[in-house]
């Protein structure tokens, strides 16, 4: 009999059963792994009801000076996140290199 109540309280503490979300940790564990961003603010986009849209700024201004957008096409799957701003390239940075002829 207590066990009965105790579960019925822990459903109505709890709200019911839990709905699956793409949570912040998760665009900063994506993020580590896949980039060199470093995450120093993360914020959440405007996006269709389906989808969910992420803005980082990063310590990283050299590779990415405006941030990156992650795009999660499916709000309960964490797999379906994708890095839209690829890393910015300095390839005249050889001109600074002595030439070698």
């Amino acid at each position: 009999m207590k066990r009965r109540a105790l579960s019925g309280l822990l459903l109505v503490v709890a709200g019911g059963p839990a709905s699956a979300e793409i949570h912040d940790y998760m665009i900063r564990r994506l993020l580590y792994l896949g980039t060199s961003c470093g995450v120093d603010t993360l914020e959440r986009l405007e996006s269709p009801d389906d989808q969910r849209r992420f803005r980082a700024v990063c310590r990283d201004v050299a590779s990415y000076p405006k941030g990156v957008v992650v795009t999660c096409t499916d709000i309960a799957d964490d797999r379906s996140c994708t890095i839209d701003t690829p890393p910015k390239a300095f390839d005249s940075l050889e001109l600074l290199q002595p030439r070698r002829e």
